[in-house]
This record gives C-alpha cells, sequence and structure tokens, in this order.
C-alpha cells in the first residue's frame, strides 16, 4: 500500500501531483485563455521546450497505437515520460519572471501538457485533480 501511494517514482499520485502542479501554474500566471491561444509559440527555442513539444506530439500516436493493440500500459508508459520530461522542464522554463510574450508562451506550452495528461488520465480512468 505504501508503494502504491508514494508520490516518487512512476505512481498514481505522482500523475496528479504533475497534473495538479500545471493546474497550480496556470492560476499562478493569470493569463487568459485567449492570451494563451494566441501565445507565439515560435519563441520556444530551448532544448528543454523543443523536447517537451515531442513528446506532447506523440500523445495522437499513442493513443492509436493503444486503440490497435489495447494495451492501456501504452498509455500509461508515456504520461510517465511526459510527466518525467516536465519535471525537468521547470527550472528551465520558468513562467513567473520571465517577459510577458515568453511566459505566454511557455504556459501555451505547460497548458497543452495539462490538457494531455488530463485526457490520457481520463482514458485510464483516471480522475485528475486540480489541488493537492
Amino acid at each position: 500500500m505504501e508503494t502504491m501511494t508514494s508520490f516518487e517514482g512512476d505512481t498514481g499520485p505522482y500523475l496528479q501531483y504533475a497534473h495538479a502542479r500545471l493546474c497550480s501554474i496556470t492560476r499562478r500566471a493569470q493569463l487568459t485563455s485567449e492570451e494563451i491561444s494566441n501565445a507565439d509559440l515560435s519563441l520556444l527555442t530551448e532544448p528543454h521546450a523543443l523536447d517537451l513539444i515531442r513528446v506532447i506530439s506523440q500523445y495522437p500516436d499513442v493513443v492509436q497505437n493503444t486503440l490497435k493493440t489495447l494495451e492501456p500500459a501504452t498509455v500509461l508508459t508515456y504520461l510517465f515520460k511526459m510527466t518525467h520530461t516536465l519535471s525537468s522542464s521547470y527550472d528551465h522554463l520558468r513562467i513567473m519572471g520571465s517577459e510577458k510574450e515568453l511566459m505566454t508562451a511557455r504556459m501555451a506550452l505547460y497548458d497543452a501538457a495539462r490538457v494531455v495528461l488530463n485526457n490520457g488520465m481520463r482514458l485510464l480512468g483516471l480522475s485528475p485533480v486540480e489541488r493537492m
């Protein structure tokens, strides 16, 4: 039971924490959905941003592969990969303290990751939390 409820490693609580953290970043950034949807994504040239973009872009293929093979572990493995990529990007892709245009672009990237994480968790039957 202790292993299943741990926030360390690849566990359900770790996925929940990653989603809640992205929701927290969104709340603290105080950007409107219109600002986020109009972000200039060409500003995202840092290696960590590009890594995250690559991982997010793999989601449709992961879902399609899961439908073909009927192996939900494919989605789970992908979500853990994405959350690890997210975790390593937080120190490099700061929201607070960045200039407005860069902050908005980074927030759009984090928001896309939040949507993918939310959808992937729901595919697996998990209900993502917004606060922990």
